[in-house]
């Protein structure tokens, strides 16, 4: 790393600490390693080097709102990440590189493809799944694919993927992630979804489970939803920030429109003028603060037990685009619905009923009869 990008680094370092001591005037412990001077404006990056990843993350209401480590490296990174992509995901990666460092103990300039396999490892023992070592190690490849733009020669090259596909030698990338069998997304039975709503004690909570149900909302979009969102003439709900920042407009059936309704004449009344989000916490510590993620996750799995049941969020939204599909509605339709944007996100989904491939056979075996009948043999056929 040149000496003119260390002193890069180190005026972000100031300038990040300064702004972490601001922050909504929340006051949180800032790392304050023995190298840096009092003034603030020398650090040796070689101490920093031999020291191992500290994370240091502020909530403010349940939310995540900033996070410092002790590796400018590694805060670069997640302020890029937060400034270009969606905030579930910039909260998602700080998670996961928490647990990745944590769980080595190394700083980031020791990480090579043994400490990998040495993660991986210690996540299996853990009983992590396949999928959730996967993410985790792509949080680790996106931080190493952004330090080696940075500098090609202190991280030449990844960890994640050592040996990228040389197109002229055929030769293949040797990467870390393990092969999964092909997602089959689970959808909850009519019984269970019928037993889930009669626990539901609040309108509330009905209306945000019709919502990822029907509507087939991800659970950080439901939350968020602010009144200005809702366009009653059509039943529609703007959604801002979708996954991927993507804005997208959905739509409620008459039912969860009805439930919302009776949530706000009922429940949210005139409580809370100031809060912008349609839906709040009625009661606790938190009465008459935006509803959080972590709340409704805690809430959708008391009701469940209490029913007897192991459900999550997003079952309501797998459930909700599973229905769609089996009901006929076109997939470039439902893409747009639910915010997809890859052709095939919805492969998964259309093993959920032999009836889809059914169908599909007999509208298009009519069209083959008519078009070819002349050259079809005469007579009876025998098996």
């Amino acid at each position: 790393m040149s000496q003119a990008d260390q002193s890069i680094i180190l005026v972000e370092i100031v300038v990040h600490n300064i702004y972490m001591e601001n922050v909504d005037g929340i006051k949180t412990e800032q790392y304050n390693p023995e190298n840096i001077e009092e003034r603030g404006a020398v650090m040796s990056l070689q101490l920093v080097t031999e020291q191992p990843v500290q994370f240091d993350i502020v909530y403010e209401h349940s939310k995540m709102i900033a996070v410092s480590t002790t590796s400018p490296l590694i805060d670069h990174f997640l302020r890029k990440v937060k400034l270009t992509q969606s905030e579930q995901t910039w909260i998602a990666y700080t998670h996961d590189l928490k647990v990745f460092f944590r769980t080595l103990n190394l700083p980031v300039e020791q990480v090579d493809h043994q400490s990998c396999l040495t993660f991986m490892e210690c996540q299996d023992r853990e009983g992590m799944s396949r999928l959730t070592i996967n993410r985790r190690l792509a949080a680790v490849s996106s931080l190493f694919a952004e330090l080696h733009l940075l500098d090609s020669k202190a991280f030449p090259t990844n960890p994640v993927y050592p040996l990228q596909r040389d197109r002229a030698t055929r030769r293949r990338s040797q990467s870390l992630y393990r092969k999964q069998p092909d997602r089959v997304p689970d959808i909850i039975a009519e019984s269970d979804l019928q037993a889930f709503f009669e626990v539901l004690p609040t309108w509330r909570d009905r209306t945000l489970i019709l919502l990822m149900w029907i509507s087939c909302l991800r659970i950080s979009e439901a939350v968020s939803i602010g009144f200005g969102d809702i366009e009653c003439s059509n039943r529609s709900i703007h959604i801002r920030r979708g996954k991927g920042n993507l804005a997208r407009t959905v739509y409620m059936d008459r039912y969860t429109f009805a439930s919302l309704n009776t949530y706000l004449d009922e429940e949210r009344r005139d409580l809370f003028p100031d809060v912008d989000e349609i839906f709040v916490a009625l009661k606790g510590t938190a009465r008459g603060q935006a509803l959080s993620v972590n709340a409704l996750q805690h809430a959708i799995n008391y009701y469940a037990k209490s029913c007897g049941l192991a459900l999550h969020a997003h079952l309501f939204r797998h459930t909700g685009i599973s229905h769609l599909i089996q009901q006929g509605m076109s997939e470039p339709a439902i893409r747009k619905l639910v915010g997809h944007r890859n052709a095939q996100s919805l492969e998964p989904y259309l093993h959920l009923s032999d009836r889809f491939v059914e169908t599909e056979f007999e509208k298009a075996h009519p069209a083959l009869l008519t078009q070819h009948w002349r050259s079809l043999p005469q007579g009876e056929v025998k098996l």
